[in-house]
C-alpha cells in the first residue's frame, strides 16, 4: 500500500509530463501514461523540448499550470488549452475538461450552452472567434501579392459599379488600409449597441454596411465586425475565384492545418471577423507564421515585409494600439502583439522573446474575465522566463 506521501509524488511526476511533452516522451512509464496528442502527424512541424532547455523555470510553469486546473488558489474558468513555444520548440501544452458553448448569430448574437465537461484535445477544434480577423488580415497580404493591388485601394476602384459607392464619394473613398484597421467612419456600435445584431438578420452584409451613415474615413477607429467580412467580399471578387479553397491553397495545407471548420457569411463568402474553428496547434501555427515574419518551413508564405506591417500600430484606440487586426500589447516592459477573440481565444506572439502562447477559453460574452485571465497567464509566464 502507497504512502499519502508516496502517492502525492506519482501524482505530481505524471501531472508533469503531461503538460511538458517532451519531458513526458523521455520517459520509460507505460504507454497509458502517456498523452496521445504526443504521436500526431503534426509533431513533424512542432519539435519538443523541456521548458528549462529554453529558459523558462519548470517550477514557476508548474505552478501555473497547477492554478490553471484549479488544483491550487488562485484558480481560472474555463481554460481549454495552453500552448506555449519558444525558441524553435514547443515545451508546454495543456488541454483539460471544459464547456464546448457557441455563439448563435443568426439568432441575436446569442449564447448557446452546450456539454459542460467537454473533453477538449490536440485533435479538437475551438472556436476561436476574433481570432478569425487576423486571418482574414492574413490573407489579405497574400491577395494583395497576387492581384497587385495595394493597402491603399479603394472602394471607387474596388466596387465602382455598387450603387452607395457611386453616389457617395465619401465612402468612395475609404482604403483598404481604413477597412484593415477599423478607421472607415462608419457610425457602428457593437459593443454596446446592437450593430452586430443587426448586421446578422441581413443577407448581405456588403450592402447593410455600406448604407450605414459615415463620419468620413480615417478620423476615428470604431470596432466593426462588418469591415473584414467587407474585406473578403472584396478579395474574392479582385481574386475571380470562391476564397474557400484559395484560402486552403494558399495558407491552410501549406500549414499543415488538422481539422478546421470555416462557417459563411448568408451569401457564401467566407466569415470574415468570425465563426472559424481551429485546433489550438493550428493556431500556434499561425503564431509561428507571424513570428518568422511570415515563413514557414523555408518557405516565404506571406509578402515580405506583411507581418511587420499587420502588427505595427495603425491606429489607437480605447482599448489599445491597434495594426490590422491585431492588438498591440505590452505588460512588464514587454512589448508583444495578439490576435484576440471573445471568451478568451489567444494567439499572442513575443518577438524579443522568440515565443509563442495560444490559450483557449469557454467565457463567452464574458470580456473582463477572459481578458483578466489571460492577462495573469502573460505575467506568470513571463514571471517563469525571469525566474530562470
Amino acid at each position: 500500500m502507497l504512502s499519502a506521501a508516496s502517492k502525492q509524488l506519482i501524482s505530481g511526476a505524471l501531472l508533469f509530463c503531461a503538460l511538458f511533452p517532451a519531458l513526458a516522451q523521455s520517459q520509460q512509464a507505460p504507454q497509458t501514461q502517456i498523452p496521445a496528442y504526443q504521436t500526431a502527424a503534426s509533431d513533424t512541424f512542432l519539435p519538443q523540448q523541456r521548458p528549462a532547455e529554453q529558459g523558462l523555470n519548470e517550477q514557476v510553469l508548474q505552478q501555473l499550470l497547477l492554478q490553471i486546473q484549479n488544483k491550487t488558489k488562485p484558480g481560472y474558468q474555463q481554460v481549454h488549452s495552453l500552448l506555449l513555444y519558444k525558441s524553435g520548440a514547443l515545451v508546454v501544452e495543456l488541454y483539460q475538461k471544459g464547456n464546448n458553448d457557441f455563439i448563435n448569430f443568426e439568432l441575436g448574437i446569442k449564447l448557446v450552452k452546450g456539454q459542460q465537461d467537454f473533453v477538449w484535445s490536440i485533435e479538437q477544434p475551438h472556436y476561436v472567434a476574433s481570432v478569425t480577423k487576423a486571418v482574414t488580415a492574413t490573407l489579405t497580404g497574400i491577395a494583395l501579392k497576387q492581384t497587385g493591388l495595394t493597402i491603399d485601394s479603394t472602394l471607387a476602384e474596388l466596387l465602382p459599379q455598387h450603387p452607395v459607392i457611386k453616389a457617395d464619394p465619401l465612402k468612395a473613398s475609404i482604403s483598404l488600409h481604413q477597412l484593415l484597421s477599423m478607421q472607415a467612419g462608419f457610425v457602428w456600435d457593437e459593443w454596446t449597441g446592437d450593430d452586430l445584431i443587426q448586421l446578422w438578420q441581413q443577407q448581405n452584409f456588403v450592402d447593410y454596411l455600406l448604407q450605414q451613415p459615415n463620419n468620413g474615413p480615417g478620423k476615428s477607429w470604431v470596432y466593426n465586425s462588418a469591415l473584414p467580412n467587407l474585406v473578403l467580399h472584396l478579395l474574392q471578387q479582385q481574386l475571380k475565384q470562391p476564397l474557400q479553397p484559395w484560402a486552403k491553397q494558399q495558407l491552410f495545407d501549406q500549414l499543415g492545418f488538422s481539422h478546421y471548420r470555416w462557417d459563411t457569411q448568408p451569401d457564401g463568402v467566407p466569415e470574415g471577423s468570425a465563426r472559424l474553428w481551429l485546433t489550438p496547434r493550428d493556431m500556434l501555427k499561425l503564431g509561428i507564421l507571424y513570428l518568422q515574419q511570415g515563413q514557414w518551413q523555408g518557405k516565404q508564405l506571406l509578402p515580405s515585409g506583411w507581418v511587420q506591417q499587420m502588427t505595427s500600430r495603425q491606429a489607437s484606440s480605447p482599448a489599445g494600439d491597434y495594426g490590422y487586426y491585431f492588438w498591440l500589447r505590452q505588460q512588464d516592459g514587454v512589448s508583444y502583439y495578439t490576435a484576440e477573440g471573445d471568451g478568451g481565444q489567444y494567439i499572442a506572439v513575443f518577438p524579443t522573446l522568440d515565443m509563442v502562447l495560444v490559450l483557449t477559453q469557454g467565457n463567452y460574452l464574458q470580456w473582463p474575465l477572459y481578458k483578466s485571465q489571460a492577462d495573469r497567464i502573460i505575467q506568470h509566464l513571463l514571471s517563469s522566463i525571469r525566474a530562470s
